[in-house]
């Protein structure tokens, strides 16, 4: 977390984000990533850069000028298509731009006729710069929000510092952007209204300037809806207090990571979070009220599934706001009847189960009994929906649950693995609920044997050998070939809304059912819940197999998984490759995982859900492809590259910390990590000679800490440990891996140790 600024100017002279951000100068567009295809696709109204409160929702055109302007009001129910029953309503408004008068010459700071370059500072909020001659402007946006996440302001501060760079005194004007741009219309004023504070706006709308050399001016407009108490809020206290608060509260869920061999990986994870983070929408109470599917556009649909992914991140880095999220899909995960579809948990079995999988991972990481007590209700929901989940299966069938719809396609087969797979982690993690908050060992043993017959079925009949061994399948048919699928069971009144996403599996009539749909993402998070570890061969096979041309849905074009006849990828789908690392040239080599991932994120951080247009060559993106950009993808990014590539998890409940670190493209170190209730610095250095990670518990309370250290020799190596420069006894073992290494320490609050291999 950083200090507070005690100045504008000392804010804004912290870093950029060096991976993300474009530059305008000489008529030339230059994006700060040359690897990115986005970055070549400039300009384009459709890229902006994001930043939100949950409550606000702000898009930043590339010349620092605001597009959009986004306020929640609440939700309420609805019948769509398959993975919508929830929608939002919300305010819009802008575009917004600054005009300026210096020294006789104008100009107006929302087109492309001046240099500019634009970026995000400390990789969190959009940042603007123009040269105007001697004068230097730099325009900042943030959504206000409070250092402990109790406050989200409706409204957003949208500010100009002048810095007079010449050695002599320059007058003139400046314009904040009016409240609105639309003609006067005789029965409605303007939804947004704009307070410039701490400045006397003249009957023109413009505040003097008179700048002596040297001297800064900072002129900012809190931009809310009308009735709000936004900026008397912040006017009680000032925009720089709310700007340290906001910064405080976003570098205390992200902390400070820094990989100094892979500086992409870090910021790029930072802004995965803050894409699905922007994602949430809040009401003015402050309850989640639904999600778009990123941070542009905003869409008055909820797509449960999106919604789910853009939170699964939270779990460790904003335990407060998953807890939000697992009531609220615990109202609303459930399809309801309605004209369309039937509803009922068999609707969409992992969107059913999707309060329970998020009840199971709040648990584990923060170990917060209190809530459960509290809110009897909770466990008495979650109980009944297990129940009426097991009611959906016939005695005589395997101990696995039918499911129609996954999000808009089909949960293919009689029995969908990904959506199976959600059952078990269910079951499994409640059952540790049920014992441990409520001593219930009787429900929690009847849930663990249930969990145990769900993947044992799983691994008996939903794998069979590929091209590169034992692999899972999508789904199985209960009978003939359980590969092969009947199509015809897949009619009715909305079947063509799913069929056009599989017409590529179709043939004499029958589905094959060896495949990896680009939009189901449970298989790939099996390392993170907890159902097979990362190294587990079933599950790289399928892995390797989704991202390869055995895989029917693949798309050798574009390198993707094709989705249907809406495009030639589906961006989840690349996320399969974060489940095949193994070494530096896999992650983020030429063709590492990663920079695929790289070569489609935009210049601002963010992922488009559909890059390619159906026939489009290999790096002929496209963005706004009917979708927008993808809180899915990043949630799912954001989640394994804690869980697995940096190898970091937390068992509130048993005070444990596990560090694995994969990281092989890169040593890093990670200042106040927030891992659910638990806080650490820890950090992983890797040369050719030794290997050592270091861990700080920043908790209050003891915690013990397992660490498992590889390196290629290994063998070769002799295991120490340290707390500061006092060398202690360590107690080192073989793991089940021939060049790996495991110790166990236990650490006191504040106390620091070093394990390693030298």
């Amino acid at each position: 977390m950083p200090h507070p600024f005690t100045t504008i100017s000392e804010a804004l002279s912290q870093s950029r984000s060096s991976s993300f951000g474009v530059v305008y100068k000489n008529g030339k567009f230059t994006a700060n990533d040359p690897l990115s295809f986005f970055g070549r696709k400039l300009p384009d109204p459709e890229l902006t850069f994001d930043t939100a409160n949950n409550k606000t929702l702000v898009n930043v055109h590339m010349n620092g000028s605001i597009k959009n302007v986004t306020v929640y009001n609440g939700s309420y129910s609805s019948d769509n298509i398959p993975g919508v029953w929830m929608c939002k309503d919300f305010r819009e408004a802008g575009p917004y731009a600054y005009s300026l008068e210096l020294g006789g010459l104008h100009y107006h700071l929302g087109s492309d006729d001046l240099a500019y370059s634009t970026s995000l500072l400390d990789n969190l909020f959009p940042v603007t710069e123009y040269q105007l001659g001697a004068i230097k402007a730099t325009l900042l946006v943030y959504t206000p929000v409070s250092a402990d996440g109790s406050q989200r302001l409706r409204g957003l501060v949208y500010g100009l510092q002048l810095e007079n760079q010449s050695g002599q005194t320059i007058a003139g004007q400046v314009t904040p952007p009016p409240a609105d741009t639309l003609p006067d219309q005789l029965f409605s004023g303007p939804e947004f209204c704009v307070h410039v504070p701490g400045h006397k706006v003249d009957v023109n709308g413009t505040v003097p300037v008179s700048l002596a050399p040297g001297q800064t001016l900072w002129v900012p407009a809190v931009i809310y809806p009308a009735g709000d108490p936004c900026p008397r809020i912040i006017g009680e206290k000032g925009t720089l207090y709310w700007l340290n608060e906001t910064w405080a509260y976003f570098r205390g869920i992200t902390g400070r990571l820094t990989m100094e061999e892979d500086p992409f990986a870090a910021e790029f994870y930072e802004r995965a979070l803050l894409q699905c983070f922007g994602s949430l929408a809040m009401d003015s109470r402050g309850s989640l009220a639904g999600a778009n599917w990123g941070t542009s556009p905003p869409t008055q649909f909820t797509w449960n599934k999106d919604m789910f992914y853009s939170l699964l991140p939270f779990h460790t880095a904003e335990p407060e706001l998953f807890q939000q999220g697992m009531l609220w899909f615990l109202e609303h995960g459930v399809r309801p009847p309605g004209n369309r579809y039937e509803g009922g948990i068999t609707h969409s079995l992992s969107n059913s189960l999707s309060s329970v999988v998020m009840a199971g991972l709040y648990y584990r990481t923060t170990g917060d009994k209190q809530l459960f007590w509290n809110r009897s209700g909770i466990h008495e929901s979650i109980c009944s929906l297990l129940e009426a989940t097991l009611l959906t299966r016939k005695e005589e069938d395997p101990w696995l649950f039918p499911s129609v719809w996954l999000s808009d396609a089909y949960s293919l087969g009689d029995y969908h693995t990904g959506s199976n797979v959600i059952a078990w982690t269910a079951f499994v993690h409640y059952a540790r609920i049920a014992e441990e908050v409520f001593g219930d060992t009787a429900r929690a043993e009847r849930y663990r044997t249930i969990a145990g017959r769900i993947r044992a079925d799983l691994e008996r009949l939903a794998t069979a050998e590929g091209p590169f061994g034992l692999q899972y399948a999508e789904g199985i048919s209960s009978s003939g070939d359980k590969l092969k699928d009947n199509a015809g069971k897949y009619t009715g009144k909305y079947a063509d809304f799913g069929m056009q996403f599989i017409e590529n599996l179709t043939a004499e009539g029958q589905i094959n059912l060896l495949h990896h749909d680009g939009e189901e993402s449970d298989t790939i998070l099996m390392p993170l819940y907890g159902y097979t570890s990362y190294d587990n061969e079933t599950y790289r096979h399928y892995m390797q197999f989704s991202l390869s041309p055995h895989n029917p849905t693949y798309n050798p074009e574009s390198r993707g998984i094709q989705w249907g006849d809406h495009s030639a990828c589906t961006f989840p789908g690349y996320m399969s490759g974060m489940g095949m690392i193994t070494d530096a040239a896999s992650l983020s080599g030429e063709d590492g995982y990663l920079t695929r991932i790289r070569q489609l994120t935009d210049a601002d951080g963010s992922l488009w859900w559909w890059p390619y247009n159906n026939g489009a060559a290999y790096g002929d993106v496209v963005r706004h492809n009917n979708c927008g950009k993808c809180g899915w993808a990043s949630g799912v990014f954001a989640g394994l590259f804690v869980s697995e590539i940096l190898g970091l998890a937390y068992d509130a409940s048993a005070r444990q910390l596990s560090f694995r670190p994969l990281s092989p493209s890169s040593s890093f170190t990670w200042e106040h990590v927030k891992l659910g209730s638990g806080s650490f610095s820890v950090a992983y250095r890797k040369t050719d000679s030794s290997v050592e990670a270091s861990i700080q518990n920043l908790c209050t309370k003891t915690v013990t800490v397992c660490v498992e250290l590889r390196h290629d020799n290994a063998r070769r190596l002799e295991p120490f440990a340290r707390t500061g420069d006092k060398e202690l006894a360590a107690h080192a073992e073989w793991s089940d891996r021939a060049a790996s290494r495991r110790f166990k320490k236990t650490l006191e609050p504040g106390r620091a140790v070093t394990f390693g291999l030298r």
